[in-house]
């Protein structure tokens, strides 16, 4: 009786296509990873940008507020007003204007929602492109709660306390999805103090 076996060409072939297959497994899962991490980065250099940028602006305005820069205005016990140095106030346009002394845009002024896949139709929001494609959005808001945001490296939503004048948008990667919160989208707050988290 002769007994049927895999020839060595067989088993080399075999071992051949599930050695690829593997490979492009492994990439797959680098690739996601090595992505993830470039979001969390990316999010976190724009957040400290702005961060410092505020810290600069709170500096000059304590120092005698300067022609073209705002102050958070102290309305009662916990409550800020957001006005221009001439005491009206304070827009959108000024505060784009504002930051962009502090922080090296690459481009600015232009419809956030032009430039990113997470919003459509909110003109009041002034973008501006950091380097490696980093968008920032500013927006001027009534007095209010600050919103709910994600910190970049967490996957839940976290309450922010206290009053904020406006928002700072960061959309780590423009057009490019997935363009979702808490991902590759961050909304967080801006109070007297910068970034409300």
């Amino acid at each position: 009786m002769k007994l049927k076996a895999f020839t060595l060409a067989e088993v080399l072939i075999c071992l051949m296509i599930i050695g690829a297959l593997a490979i492009i497994m492994v990439q797959n899962v680098k690739t996601k990873d090595f992505t993830e991490k470039g979001y969390i980065a990316n999010a976190f250099k724009a957040m400290e940008a702005v961060q410092q940028a505020s810290l600069k602006i709170r500096d000059a305005e304590n120092a005698a507020c300067p022609t073209g820069s705002f102050m958070v205005e102290v309305v009662d016990d916990w409550e800020y007003a957001l006005v221009n140095s001439s005491g009206s106030n304070a827009n959108t346009a000024e505060v784009l204007d504002l930051y962009s002394n502090y922080i090296k845009f690459e481009d600015s002024g232009f419809k956030f929602c032009d430039h990113t896949g997470y919003c459509s139709d909110n003109d009041d929001i002034l973008g501006a492109k950091l380097a490696g494609g980093i968008y920032l959005g500013f927006e001027v808001t009534a007095i209010g709660d600050c919103p709910d945001y994600y910190m970049p490296n967490t996957a839940e939503m976290l309450s922010a306390k206290g009053k904020c004048w406006g928002n700072v948008y960061i959309d780590v990667d423009g057009e490019k999805g997935p363009n979702q919160l808490g991902k590759d989208v961050f909304v967080i707050g801006l109070n007297e103090s910068g970034l409300a988290y």
